[in-house]
């Protein structure tokens, strides 16, 4: 690394037109070669920074700005977009934005033939950039044609075949299933060691990034709250709270181990692993420090098998039209019981959402059924099934279209005849439920991302379903939104005592909240049964690239030392893992 700054931020300060102000006094320097990771709650000024740095500020969205901002020596709000563009590649969290070519090959060909640089360069950068993305034989394919891991390593590509110096990832992870994430943090991986591009990236997922990082920002309402070497940032962990960051479990157990255990010679070592980690807690219990207490644990919550069938699916198949045509689900049969908590996982494109849509009939199956209460869903109109069963897609804005949040959740109430004088009373109580009541009268597209998704659910709610199904609820949330999202369905589910389903990438959330879960892959069911248990078959789960939360594989390494097996978050492991001294009158 050169002492040169690549990237250099003074005292910047930035506000939008409207006066809201996104950074505040901001000042960053990066050098060549340099990792920084840029973290903080929705909302706290990550975007703008990517903005900033790569001229989409003022270029496509205007405002005011003070300070100084170099990028690769140039000023980004003095030039050009297609100048800054030559320095600076940009990466945005959905991959389908920046793909548009018929083929692979054209995609990475565009940006330098658009700058006039020579036919024999441009094939030089392509095979460079495609094997460096290990994207190498598909250049005839249509980018469109890409799994998400793939189409996120294309667009990539693209950006790579600029030869910028600097190189802007905005949640480039946030859309994908853990095999797509693991592709694209693997390609960057290998980009960092190349050493020539200083990299910027913003992210929620703080385990994926703790080996790349050497500098971590820590954002909160457009101010720096930390900065530093990442185990100057991740061993704050109450003020990573505050700012509604997620410290990685892993350094959490360590925390509380070194606690333990008074001075300890790696107590600011972040770049830990589960068997390191295990071994601390195998000494310390060994030598007595901490003491196994298995039956603080509340036993293995079974699945409710004398509970009554509300939601069913017989020997489903879906085929998506071609060419050629995708079986969606293969003869997916399954049942679920009223009052139960589920949690769907799997690969994208293993069925999870296509069956999910089967059970509000948006979709019709090839072949199979879909019962309610042991009666087919054919029988009932939409209306009937909306107010039975809800679902809360992925993306709120393809369901918000009125002029107000109350609209949005009277709309829907109408529709299904509930009496005029009960719509009001409905609606006010929906948007308390969601905290949402001060922002009654507001257009729904005003609000934040995260409030959106909560006007989506309120609306869902308010029709009083029996099912709730939330998909992918936790995609582009940051931690403290996606356990908001969480607990309005936990609520639904004890004081409504309503069925939820919930398909997520995040085990975390899942082992949190649900008593059951059902991993699906290939469009079959691969794994069903109490959660604990699912988490416990980690041969099986490789095959969907799904892996057991941090606190269940801790649990899984001590079990010999009687850690029981279903152990599934942290909380639990220090009600079952205690320090000698608070043993109480034991």
């Amino acid at each position: 690394m050169t002492n040169d700054p690549i990237i250099s931020l003074q005292d910047v300060t930035f506000t939008y037109e409207g006066d809201v102000v996104a950074l505040h006094n901001l000042n960053l320097t990066a050098r060549k070669g340099e990792f920084v990771v840029v973290l903080g709650a929705n909302g706290a000024g990550k975007s703008t920074l990517c903005y900033l740095i790569s001229g989409i500020v003022p270029h496509i969205y205007g405002g005011r700005r003070r300070g100084r901002v170099s990028v690769a020596g140039l000023d980004p709000w003095d030039e050009p977009l297609y100048a800054t563009a030559q320095r600076c590649g940009v990466l945005m969290q959905d991959p389908e934005v920046q793909l548009f070519m018929p083929t692979l090959k054209a995609e990475l060909a565009f940006g330098p033939a658009n700058l006039g640089v020579p036919r024999d360069e441009i094939s030089k950068r392509s095979r460079e950039a495609l094997a460096l993305v290990r994207l190498e034989g598909l250049e005839e394919h249509n980018p469109r044609d890409l799994s998400g891991g793939q189409k996120q390593r294309a667009a990539l590509a693209a950006v790579l075949t600029m030869n910028p110096q600097v190189l802007v990832l905005d949640e480039p992870t946030s859309q994908l299933d853990p095999l797509g994430r693991w592709e694209v943090v693997e390609a960057i991986e290998r980009l960092k060691q190349k050493g020539d591009l200083t990299i910027i990236m913003t992210t929620h997922e703080t385990e994926e990034i703790l080996r790349l990082a050497d500098q971590v920002l820590v954002l909160e309402r457009g101010e720096a709250v930390l900065q530093g070497t990442p185990s100057q940032v991740f061993t704050q962990a109450e003020r990573l709270e505050e700012a509604g960051v997620k410290t990685p479990a892993l350094i959490q157990v360590q925390s509380r181990l070194s606690g333990h255990e008074g001075d300890y010679p790696e107590e600011k070592q972040v770049n830990l692993t589960i068997s390191a980690v295990a071994q601390r807690a195998r000494q310390a219990i060994q030598a007595g420090r901490l003491v196994v207490r298995p039956a603080a644990l509340p036993s293995l919550r079974p699945v409710a098998l004398d509970r009554p069938v509300i939601l069913e699916a017989r020997d489903l198949t879906v085929e998506y039209p071609g060419p050629p045509p995708v079986v969606a689900l293969r003869g997916v049969n399954v049942q679920i019981r009223q009052g139960e908590f589920v949690g769907i996982v799997g690969q994208n494109g293993s069925g999870k959402s296509t069956l999910v849509k089967c059970f509000v009939g948006l979709l019709k199956p090839r072949q199979g059924e879909v019962l309610f209460k042991g009666e087919s869903i054919r029988k009932l109109s939409i209306g009937e099934i909306a107010r039975r069963v809800g679902l809360v897609l992925q993306n709120p804005d393809y369901q918000l279209f009125t002029a107000s949040c109350r609209d949005e959740i009277r709309f829907g109430l109408r529709n299904v005849g509930v009496p005029a004088e009960e719509i009001e009373q409905r609606v006010e109580e929906t948007l308390r439920m969601v905290g949402l009541s001060e922002e009654a009268d507001l257009f729904p597209f005003r609000l934040s991302f995260g409030d959106r998704r909560k006007l989506a659910v309120a609306a869902t709610m308010a029709l009083g379903p029996e099912v709730l199904i939330m998909d992918e609820p936790t995609t582009a949330q940051d931690h403290r939104g996606r356990y908001q999202l969480a607990e309005l369905a936990r609520r639904f589910h004890e004081e409504k005592q309503g069925t939820v389903l919930m398909i997520t990438h995040d085990v975390d959330l899942i082992a949190r909240y649900a008593h059951r879960l059902i991993v699906l892959y290939q469009g079959q069911v691969l794994l069903d049964g109490p959660t604990p248990e699912v988490f416990g078959q980690v041969e099986e789960l490789k095959k969907s690239f799904v892996v057991p939360p941090v606190a269940a594989q801790l649990a899984a390494e001590l079990a010999p030392l009687g850690v029981p097996p279903h152990v599934m978050t942290l909380e639990e492991l220090w009600q079952v893992l205690v320090p000698q001294r608070d043993r109480g009158g034991e």
